[in-house]
């Protein structure tokens, strides 16, 4: 492999990002779905169907990323992703689109773990591992400003035709799998690198990356990254309901004097863009907020704060825009953190396998929550129901932080920051 320079890695790395998901279908697919005759039952069990799929997926193709290289994991993730996007233009009934939909999720679990594992291991390879925050948050930044833009202009297409937000997802696709095939190997799996990876067998693997979940650095903080991602990000189902009602309540009758066909349609992508500009900016300031408050902080502050607007959002109307963003917003900003923190305490040796297997874990623990939440919204009103899950999460992480803290006290992220004790040496 040519040695590239950092910067040169980096660059790359942005365009990547810049392309992995436009969003161009991202505020009208329910509409589109709808408009080839399928119902809410059909599209709320393709979306369990999903569920399913990334459970069952996520160890399988995280092990597979550290088998034939993080880089080339990527690559057929974005290659089936390649494949959902084209299926949206050939689908028309319940399998069809459970297909696209399937695609989707499944491509999307060979690159969840592998896609954080391949860039802590290159920028480890350049000796600058302690700028992986900042790095992962400013290609997620780059990443959600061309969304932000993609959904906007996604909804004008469709308000053209409903097929044209695919086409641009396709070209858009296409240009992503290039991006990532310019990406460097890291240098394991590099043929001409001195540097010889590890390679262990699925039965090895599972205990080694079960052994590094149970060490005291991770275990409770996976706990905690499951109750987060269950109680909390459970509310992004809701989203389309909550922001309807509060729009019907506000602004509908202005948006009807508008000289454009669907009105509500664009307000959506405007909605939805302004998520991920939001969240762009966010992800882009992560590195900040970590300097400011330290990550012990920021992670137990930040998923407090949603969660104190999602109570809050269901006595006050007006709060609902603020919940909204401060979920997209909050969620943008804590990730590269949480992804530093997990990869600073894990072995490079298995190490797409234990990302992939947390986002497992955070998955099944979502399951209860919007099963639950379902019926809470059916007894009540989702905006009830998004309030619950709020106080359950400051209940249960009180609870958590005070009797057993999810993150090390004196935890500093830096290039010399000790990897988890290898397999069979945790300690209590």
């Amino acid at each position: 492999m040519s040695r590239l320079s950092k910067s040169a890695v980096i660059r790359r790395y942005y365009l990547y990002r810049a392309t992995a998901r436009p969003g161009f279908h991202y505020p009208i697919y329910t509409f589109f779905l709808l408009f080839n005759g399928l119902s809410y039952t059909q599209i709320g069990l393709i979306a369990s169907i999903q569920s399913v799929v990334i459970v069952t997926s996520e160890v399988p193709t995280g092990y597979v990323g550290d088998r034939i290289g993080r880089r080339n994991s990527l690559a057929v993730g974005a290659f089936i992703m390649l494949i959902s996007n084209a299926s949206y233009l050939v689908a028309t009934d319940f399998a069809g689109f459970a297909f696209t939909f399937i695609s989707l999720s499944f491509g999307g679990t060979f690159i969840s773990g592998s896609g954080s594992a391949w860039l802590y291991d290159t920028l480890q390879e350049h000796g600058i591992e302690d700028e992986f925050t900042r790095v992962s948050g400013r290609g997620r930044a780059i990443g959600l400003y061309v969304g932000a833009a993609g959904c906007l202009l996604g909804a004008v297409l469709y308000t053209v035709n409903r097929l044209y937000p695919f086409y641009a997802g396709i070209a858009v696709a296409v240009l992503s799998l290039a991006f990532v095939l310019r990406l460097p190997q890291n240098e394991a799996y590099d043929e001409d690198s001195d540097h010889e990876q590890e390679r262990i067998g699925m039965r090895e693997a599972l205990p080694v990356v079960f052994d590094q979940i149970k060490t005291p650095q991770l275990r409770w903080f996976v706990v905690y990254l499951a109750l987060f991602s269950g109680a909390l990000w459970t509310m992004d189902m809701w989203i389309q309901p909550i922001a309807r009602s509060a729009i019907e309540e506000t602004f509908l009758p202005t948006l009807k004097r508008l000289p454009i066909e669907r009105p509500e349609i664009l307000f959506i992508g405007l909605l939805y863009g302004a998520f991920r500009l939001l969240s762009a900016v966010a992800s882009d300031y992560s590195s900040n907020l970590r300097d400011l408050l330290g990550v012990r902080k920021a992670i137990m502050l930040v998923p407090g704060i949603i969660a104190v607007t999602y109570v809050v959002a269901a006595f006050e109307p007006l709060m609902v825009f603020v919940m909204l963003f401060a979920m997209k917003g909050g969620g943008a900003m804590l990730g590269p953190i949480q992804n530093q923190y997990l990869n600073d305490h894990v072995q490079s040796v298995g190490r797409a396998t234990l990302l992939s297997s947390v986002a497992m874990l955070r998955q099944v623990a979502g399951i209860p929550f919007r099963l639950g939440s379902g019926v809470l919204a059916d007894a009540y009103s989702t905006i009830d129901a998004v309030a619950i899950l709020g106080a359950v999460f400051l209940v249960a992480s009180f609870l958590l932080w005070t009797f057993r803290s999810p993150v090390e006290r004196d935890y500093e992220p830096s290039s010399t920051t000790k990897s988890a004790p290898e397999s069979g040496a945790a300690e209590d």
